[in-house]
């Protein structure tokens, strides 16, 4: 950690920033994807501007009551539930560090509880939806076939937004209906892909000159990488144009769309966990939790006694 010369921080009472800069270092030398650096740097960042504000400067004088307080605030600022939460695991990672490294003289998240985010059913797009969507991409433009590519494979893959910002041309094997992503924890995996997609890709890549094995795939006029948030604005731009309203227009929700379709047409959540990138089955049953209408659905298929009446009779002789 670079300091200015003169007095260390041993010669002097660490301050919260002292102990925010110390734990990013760690962050870095952990070697953590970019997007979760991101996420620290912005988090904590917030969490020290709030105890400077509060007047609280040294690590040392951080309690129980602050990270409470700092919920709260975040709270009282109409923050959604899980962001909150996310603050709140920040805060609470950043204490444990202090408290091993000697920052904090005791565990001040001991008694301190996650706040909890209610359960809801995450609304997904309709099959017409979808359709309306995919339409709009002008398929008779560089752009519109970019662009058809890359809703596709959202949907397709269920990949992460940055982890399809972030492929190489090298990634993509369109002759073996594959890509390789790179995801959280720096794991990679290799997702499939459908006929439908792999097709979209191919008009794609054929519009594109000079693409070399290290070049972005996913590339701007400009032969530029498509960042995550140009990627995000695109498909909340095709979803106000489509008319789609009561969901949110989002990579995201394209991932979720893309699990719960998996699983309606009779995928098992082990291979969508693999799909998705998650180690545990926790956050995949986030992904496959159903509506009302799809409950219905999967209940006129698969019915308990409509499947026993239907058995076949035996013929008496």
């Amino acid at each position: 950690m670079a300091r200015p010369a003169g007095r260390s921080i041993s010669a002097r009472e660490a301050t919260i920033a002292d102990l925010r800069d110390e734990f990013l270092d760690r962050c870095r030398a952990k070697n953590l994807s970019v997007r979760t650096l991101e996420w620290y740097e912005d988090r904590t960042r917030r969490f020290a501007g709030w105890c400077f504000d509060s007047g609280i400067l040294l690590a040392k004088d951080l309690a129980t009551e602050d990270l409470e307080a700092f919920i709260r605030s975040l709270q009282n600022g109409r923050y959604r539930p899980q962001t909150v939460r996310g603050f709140a695991q920040v805060a609470k990672t950043l204490s444990l560090f202090g408290q091993r490294k000697g920052f904090l003289s005791s565990d001040i998240t001991r008694d301190f509880e996650m706040p909890r985010v209610p359960k809801t059913v995450i609304e997904t797009f309709s099959d017409e939806q979808l359709e309306s969507l995919l339409n709009r991409p002008d398929p008779r433009r560089w752009k519109g076939i970019r662009d058809r590519a890359l809703l596709l494979t959202l949907l397709d893959t269920m990949a992460r937004v940055s982890e399809l910002a972030g492929i190489n041309a090298v990634d993509v094997d369109i002759e073996g209906r594959s890509i390789r992503v790179m995801g959280k924890g720096r794991k990679e995996r290799d997702l499939p892909l459908g006929r439908t997609t792999a097709r979209a890709l191919q008009k794609y890549r054929n519009a594109v000159d000079g693409l070399r094995p290290d070049d972005p795939f996913f590339i701007s006029y400009r032969g530029k990488r498509l960042d995550r948030s140009v990627i995000s604005e695109m498909v909340g731009t095709y979803g106000r144009q489509a008319g789609v309203t009561g969901v949110r227009c989002s990579p995201h929700t394209l991932r979720h769309t893309g699990a719960k379709r998996f699983i309606l047409a009779g995928g098992d959540v082990f291979t969508l966990q693999k799909l998705l990138g998650h180690t545990s089955l926790v956050m995949v049953r986030r992904y496959v939790e159903l509506g009302s209408v799809d409950v219905a659905v999967q209940h006129d298929r698969f019915s308990p006694a409509d499947s026993l009446l239907r058995r076949p009779t035996p013929i008496r002789t």
